[in-house]
């Protein structure tokens, strides 16, 4: 594979190809953009697809970046050298738009096999998906995000919906520097700080793996996500609250996960299915002793 080259214009969009320094990842990636600084990988490989430059699966790697965000939204903070912060670039048929929830879900599934492999190789459990959208510890005081996925669509083109799924993991963050009482970080969790090319790689393999088998099938259930998604998401269980914008959070039992990638939680009003929202993890309670995931 060759290197290229996407020229910047002073703001701090990738300056050089990292074949170089990513051999791992360009295994799994056409293309390998790096960049010291930038706003948001995410904005620069929009910006990138709209002009024609890049092709699908080009993947941007930040050392850090200025304007990093979460869901909603959200600040996603980030420290120079002590994060993982990469975005890929996907495209996917018409066909599949009513699956485009399973993206982030996948997403995480992915970041979390990765983690799984090279932080908690000795303690696999010790690592979880949070629905929807986040990995993390699982520690004496409950959940504690050490990353989370962000797919963001960023427009039509050929028949073809492409998206942008962004990938933030806190890595040697010090217990002073983390933003939230509800983050951690590998350093902070006791877990191994993997270098970012091998977790990146891992990543994207079993990324495409997970949404080649939903293209391949059309159907979440028999590509293996819903299955998967029940197995490793922490969520379901007592004790959980999502936040929602704009109405009233949902509070109970997590259930399952549903064929939609949608959450069914049951609460003192029965059943109630929830799409989207952010799952608090202050105040939850650590798993007990011997209860499956």
């Amino acid at each position: 594979m060759s290197e290229q080259r996407v020229d910047g214009d002073g703001s701090g969009r990738a300056q050089s190809a990292g074949q170089a320094l990513f051999p791992l990842t360009g295994k799994q990636s056409p293309i390998v953009l790096h960049t010291e600084l930038t706003g948001s990988t995410q904005d620069d490989l929009a910006e990138l697809w709209r002009e024609g430059s890049i092709p699908a699966g080009t993947v941007m790697i930040a050392d850090d970046m200025t304007a990093a965000r979460g869901r909603v939204g959200r600040r996603w903070y980030t420290q120079a050298g002590k994060s993982l912060l990469v975005s890929v670039l996907l495209e996917f048929d018409e066909a599949l738009a009513d699956h485009l929830a399973w993206v982030t879900l996948a997403g995480a599934m992915a970041a979390l096999e990765s983690v799984r492999l090279h932080c908690a190789a000795d303690n696999s459990s010790a690592v979880a998906v949070s629905w929807p959208n986040d990995v993390v510890a699982l520690t004496a005081e409950g959940p504690r995000k050490l990353g989370g996925l962000l797919g963001e669509v960023c427009g039509r083109r050929d028949g073809a919906i492409a998206c942008i799924l962004g990938w933030g993991l806190n890595m040697s963050l010090g217990a002073d520097e983390l933003p939230t009482p509800a983050s951690a970080s590998l350093l902070t969790s006791g877990l191994n700080v993997a270098g970012r090319d091998e977790l990146i790689a891992t990543y994207l393999e079993g990324l495409h793996s997970r949404l080649g088998a939903l293209i391949e099938t059309g159907d979440p259930q028999a590509a293996g996500l819903v299955d998967e998604a029940n197995a490793v998401t922490e969520t379901l269980r007592p004790g959980v609250t999502v936040g929602r914008p704009r109405l009233e959070p949902v509070v109970g039992e997590g259930i399952r996960v549903l064929a939609d990638a949608s959450l069914e939680i049951l609460t003192r009003n029965g059943l109630e299915v929830v799409t989207s929202g952010e799952v608090s993890l202050l105040g939850m309670q650590p798993r007990a002793e011997g209860e499956e995931r």
